[in-house]
């Protein structure tokens, strides 16, 4: 297998937080990077963006997508849309998460067999679980309670379909929030960065549920740290539960980032009646099986992480 510093890495849906990050850490080390993405604008205004080649394409358009994957050996597939909690439009969510997934693998069998595949999964595909169930194995049961969680479990079936099938191997990653500074400052989906935000601001952070649900929540960093190890190992199949490995209930978050940012207040408040059937509850994963698999170890607390978050948006 050829090393990494030869690899040519296609980031679909790397305009991103999570694809850029990673992209500017691959990027710095001499990695042949593209971002192949529906809206690329603002990721071309970072300031790494001349080292990164950057296609404007749709993960529904499989023709699009089989010229990109071409010749590349590693994908990871960061493609995603988060709908807010009380929308309900089920199709831009299964284009992107469920017929994108199928283009990508249809590419590969056709034109790419041989490319390494890393797909970023979700906490959200198991839905709420007990008490008695944390930490969560890979092996727990699924119950997904949202069209993001449903179509991602679907298209993680997709890839154990194809390598039944037609042995078309695949790396998945279940992942928690992922919470960090955003390199374009954009708003992420992270209730961490908008309670920092929120605090910035000197505003009430509002915390439902009372704040008492245990959350896993890791730092962008650790995530890239992981992927880069993937890419650099030869094991080219599996699925895998990532985390933090550390228990914080959302009140205790909220309280951390007030502290740090020596602004905003915080108020635990039960949930909206809109927002509790969506509610997931507490959770973190068992991340025992990811750390023997890749040596791979999470290097950041949830203060430290917090604290380099906020530091990154006052300098901004």
């Amino acid at each position: 297998m050829k090393s990494l510093k030869q690899k040519k890495i296609l980031l679909i849906g790397g305009s991103g937080f999570v694809g850029l990050h990673l992209a500017k850490r691959l990027s710095e080390s001499g990695k042949d990077i593209t971002i192949f993405a529906k809206y690329t604008d603002k990721a071309e205004e970072v300031d790494f963006s001349k080292k990164i080649k950057f296609i404007k394409g749709d993960v529904a358009d499989y023709r699009a997508i089989e010229k990109s994957i071409k010749a590349k050996e590693a994908i990871i597939n960061l493609a995603a849309i988060v709908q807010d909690i009380g929308d309900f439009n089920p199709y831009p969510d299964l284009e992107v998460n469920c017929c994108g997934q199928i283009n990508i693998l249809e590419a590969r069998r056709k034109v790419n067999p041989g490319s390494k595949y890393i797909f970023i999964g979700t906490r959200a595909q198991f839905g709420k679980v007990g008490e008695e169930d944390l930490p969560v194995s890979e092996e727990h049961c699924q119950k997904p309670i949202s069209l993001y969680g449903i179509h991602k479990q679907t298209a993680e079936n997709y890839c154990k379909l194809y390598e039944r099938t037609f042995n078309l191997k695949s790396v998945i990653l279940r992942l928690p929030q992922v919470y960090g500074p955003s390199l374009t400052n954009e708003d992420t989906y992270s209730i961490i960065n908008k309670f920092i935000g929120k605090a910035m601001q000197n505003e009430m952070l509002y915390v439902n549920g009372f704040g008492q649900d245990i959350k896993d929540i890791i730092y962008i960093d650790d995530v890239a740290n992981l992927i880069i190890k993937i890419l650099e190992s030869k094991i080219d199949k599996g699925i895998f539960n990532v985390g933090s490995g550390q228990k914080v209930k959302l009140i205790e978050i909220a309280e951390k980032i007030v502290k740090l940012c020596k602004s905003g207040s915080f108020k635990a408040v039960p949930f909206p009646p809109n927002l509790e059937k969506f509610e997931l509850g507490s959770f973190y994963f068992d991340i025992s099986k990811v750390k023997k698999t890749f040596n791979w170890e999470p290097q950041t607390s949830i203060e430290e992480g917090i604290k380099k978050t906020v530091e990154f948006y006052k300098k901004g």
